[in-house]
C-alpha cells in the first residue's frame, strides 16, 4: 500500500481579531480625532481606556502606558525600589528583568514550580535583608494557586508585591481579576496579547500615590503638567490611537477569552489520546485562565517537534513560555547567584504552545492536535 495522503493546512502561530464592525468603528474615531486637532496622546480616548479598563479589572486606578515593559519599570520606580534586590522568576520574559535593571534594582532570580509558575519555596530561600519586592508573572494567563501564601509571605516581610500581568487579561483566580492582587501590575497591549493596541500598556494599582507617581513619571516626570521636574522621568505616554484600539478591544475581551476556552477543551480532548507523550498544562481548581497560551508538556525533543509540525502540517507553533530562562541569558550572567534552577530548566525545553486564538475554528483546532499526535507518535 502506498503511503498515506495528507491534506495539511496551513495555520500560523498567532493571530489578533478585528471585525469589521470595530474596523469602521476605529476608522471613524480616529477620523474624528484628528479632525479635532486635539493632542494624539494621553487625551480624552486615553482617559476613558483608563477608565473602562479599571471598572473591568476592578482596580481604584488605572494609568495608560507605552508598552508593558514601560509600565513595569514605572511601578518599580513609582515605589521607590533602586539600591534593592527583587525576586524575579527566571521563567519569564527577559522584559521583566530588565524592567528591574532599569529601574536601578537588581533581580533576583528564582526558580518555576511544576505549572512554570513562581516557585514560593525558592522565593523563601532567596530573600536577603535587602529584598524589598517581589515580581509575580501570570504565565500563559494563569494565576498561581498560591497567591494567597505569597500575599501573607510579602505582608509579613514587609515586601512589594507586583504582578507581570502581561498575559493575563481577564485572567481570574477564585473570582478575583488578574491586577489586583498585588500593590501595583503592569500589563502589556502588544500585538500578540488577548487584546492589542499594536504597542503599549497599562498600570492597575488601589494606591493613589503609586497612580499619582506613575502618572508623572509617564509624562517626562513634569510636576503637575509644567516645565518643573522634581524626580526622573521618560516618555512613557500612550497614543490616542492606541487607546481607541485598546477601547474596542477591551469591549470584546470577554469574547476573546470564551473563544480561547473553547479551542483549549479542543485540544483537552483530542490530546488526551497521547498521555504518556503530550501532557496538557493542569489548571488548578479555582483558576479561570484566559488561555493566552495553552501549554503542553512533552518528553521529546521539542525542536523536532516544531519542525516537524512546521515542514509536513505546516503548523507554526506559538512562541514557549519561555525556552530559555533568564539566569541562563547572556545578558544576566553578571547577575545569576545560583547557575542551576533545575525545575525551570527541565520544563523550558520540554513544553510547546500550540495556535490559540479567536478566529481559530473548530476544524483547525482539531487539525492542531490531531497533527501533534502525528508528529509524536
Amino acid at each position: 500500500m502506498g503511503a498515506k495522503m495528507i491534506t495539511t493546512r496551513a495555520i500560523p502561530a498567532q493571530r489578533y481579531d478585528f471585525s469589521d464592525e470595530d474596523v469602521e468603528l476605529i476608522l471613524t474615531q480616529f477620523g474624528s480625532l484628528l479632525r479635532t486637532r486635539s493632542f494624539l496622546s494621553m487625551g480624552a480616548y486615553c482617559a476613558a481606556f483608563e477608565e473602562r479598563f479599571a471598572a473591568y479589572v476592578g482596580s481604584s486606578h488605572a494609568v495608560s502606558v507605552s508598552s508593558g515593559t514601560g509600565a513595569l519599570e514605572i511601578i518599580l520606580r513609582a515605589c521607590d525600589l533602586a539600591g534593592s534586590e527583587v525576586i524575579v522568576p527566571t521563567n519569564t520574559f527577559a522584559a521583566t528583568a530588565f524592567a528591574v535593571v532599569h529601574a536601578g534594582a537588581t533581580p533576583v532570580f528564582a526558580d518555576c514550580g511544576d505549572d512554570l509558575l513562581l516557585d514560593l519555596d525558592d522565593v523563601e530561600r532567596r530573600l536577603t535583608p535587602a529584598t524589598r519586592a517581589v515580581i509575580v508573572v501570570h504565565i500563559g494567563g494563569l494565576v498561581s494557586p498560591g497567591m494567597d501564601r505569597l500575599q501573607e509571605l510579602c505582608r509579613s516581610r514587609g515586601l512589594m508585591l507586583i504582578e507581570d500581568a502581561a498575559h493575563a487579561h481577564g485572567s481570574r483566580l477564585n473570582g478575583i481579576c488578574a491586577g489586583t492582587f498585588g500593590d501595583a501590575a503592569a500589563f502589556s497591549f502588544f500585538s500578540t496579547k488577548v487584546m492589542t493596541t499594536g504597542e503599549g500598556g497599562m498600570i492597575t494599582t488601589a494606591s493613589a500615590e503609586i497612580a499619582a507617581r506613575a502618572r508623572t513619571l509617564r509624562d517626562q516626570a513634569k510636576v503637575d503638567g509644567v516645565n518643573r521636574h522634581d524626580l526622573i522621568g521618560y516618555n512613557w505616554r500612550m497614543a490616542e490611537v492606541q487607546a481607541i484600539l485598546g477601547l474596542a478591544q477591551l469591549a470584546r475581551l470577554d469574547e476573546f477569552i470564551e473563544a480561547r476556552r473553547r479551542v483549549a477543551r479542543i485540544y483537552d480532548q483530542v490530546l488526551r489520546q497521547e498521555p504518556q507523550r503530550l501532557r496538557p498544562l493542569e489548571i488548578p481548581p479555582g483558576a479561570a485562565p484566559n488561555y493566552y497560551k495553552y501549554v503542553v508538556f512533552a518528553d521529546s525533543d521539542v525542536a523536532h517537534i516544531t519542525s516537524r509540525l512546521a515542514a509536513e502540517r505546516r503548523v507554526r507553533l506559538g512562541g514557549a513560555v519561555y525556552d530559555v530562562p533568564c539566569h541562563q541569558q547572556p545578558a544576566f550572567s553578571h547577575l545569576v547567584r545560583a547557575p542551576v534552577l533545575p525545575r525551570a530548566e527541565h520544563l523550558c525545553r520540554h513544553h510547546i504552545c500550540p495556535p490559540i486564538y479567536p478566529s481559530l475554528t473548530d476544524d483547525d483546532a482539531s487539525y492542531v492536535a490531531e497533527s501533534l499526535i502525528e508528529v509524536v507518535s
